[in-house]
């Protein structure tokens, strides 16, 4: 019955009515414990991608053996992040690293994967751009990740590293990771930065490493550091804009790429506002930006209510392909006025 009631089910599919796939979905919920295995991997692997599927059903199968729900963990568009963190605090690993690879993760999910303190699933979560990561969050990870380098470098080189983490993350950092720091602030301030190491004695550095990353002298750099990356006289770097965005500092965001793309502030307002998923990307790309942040920034702008879906992939992924970043700013900028 559950086979007959799911092979029905599925070759429906999104031909069927919302009350079809409601009294469908009711079903398989209170028949799942009884479907046999190869019932379940069917519907995992079909509803991997639909937008369409009941989200009991695909809870159901998000909390299943791991060959169950890895295709729902890793792809499905409508996975909530409050099922997310059931999952991680429910079930196990491989479940838990195929969550800190997903897109586009929010700030709760990825706290309840810092909770683990697993160093595996913190690394593949510090290597995932699109994530979002909460300051505290941010300082807790960085904790747990201080004795395996190249996971901590891939951590303190993201784009939304926390100005007041600045600091102290370029103090711990490896040679690379500490280039990427300072390609993002002015000399000025990377100056400061490679003096607050020199000065610090190795007593004080090894506190720091094993500590709550507290800087012996940070309090002066980090709010010289927070001015300039408000100061708009010094070309704001992508990074430390989308942190502002993520912040909520919208206005300082939309500057911040106005300046980078000279062009005028109002005009790129009402083009990033619209929220049109290839005004963002083609900004995106003439900033330089990673495509990989165009969801952040569409999300985050919060100015329309229309979710993200597979389509925007697309749109993304052709603006990428067919523009440079002059020919996006040029694109960008079209029919613009002040």
């Amino acid at each position: 019955m559950v086979a007959a009631t799911a092979a029905q089910f599925l070759d429906t599919g999104e031909e069927a009515s919302l009350m079809e796939r409601t009294l469908f979905s009711d079903i398989l919920v209170k028949l799942y414990n009884f479907a046999r295995q190869e019932v379940r991997l069917k519907l995992s692997a079909t509803l991997a991608m639909a937008d369409w599927a009941p989200i009991e059903l695909v809870r159901e199968l998000a909390l299943d053996s791991f060959d169950i729900a890895q295709p729902i963990l890793a792809f499905c568009p409508i996975l909530n992040d409050d099922i997310l963190v059931e999952v991680v605090k429910a079930c196990g690993f491989d479940h838990r690293m195929t969550i800190a690879e997903r897109s586009c993760i929010g700030e709760m999910v990825s706290h309840s994967l810092i909770e683990t303190e697993d160093k595996k699933i913190l690394s593949n979560l510090a290597s995932n751009v699109t994530a979002r990561i909460a300051a505290s969050d941010f300082e807790r990870a960085m904790n747990v990740l201080s004795d395996t380098p190249d996971s901590l470098n891939s951590l303190i080189t993201r784009h939304d590293l926390p100005p007041s983490l600045v600091a102290a993350a370029f103090a711990i950092a490896g040679a690379e990771a500490r280039d990427v720091i300072t390609a993002r602030v002015s000399p000025r301030i990377a100056s400061r930065l490679v003096n607050v190491v020199v000065d610090s004695t190795a007593e004080a550095a090894s506190q720091a490493t094993r500590g709550l990353f507290h800087h012996p002298m940070p309090e002066r750099v980090v709010e010289t550091v927070r001015k300039t990356t408000r100061n708009l006289d010094v070309k704001p770097t992508p990074g430390f804009l989308v942190a502002a965005l993520m912040r909520g500092e919208r206005e300082h965001f939309v500057r911040g790429i106005a300046r980078i793309l000279e062009l005028p502030v109002a005009g790129v307002s009402r083009k990033l506002v619209s929220a049109e998923t290839e005004s963002i990307a083609l900004a995106a790309r003439a900033a330089n930006f990673d495509s990989s942040i165009v969801r952040t920034i569409y999300e985050t702008l919060e100015v329309r209510s229309i979710p993200w879906t597979i389509g925007d992939d697309r749109t993304v992924a052709l603006v990428w392909m067919r523009c440079s970043p002059g020919a996006a700013r040029t694109a960008f900028a079209k029919g613009m006025t002040n």
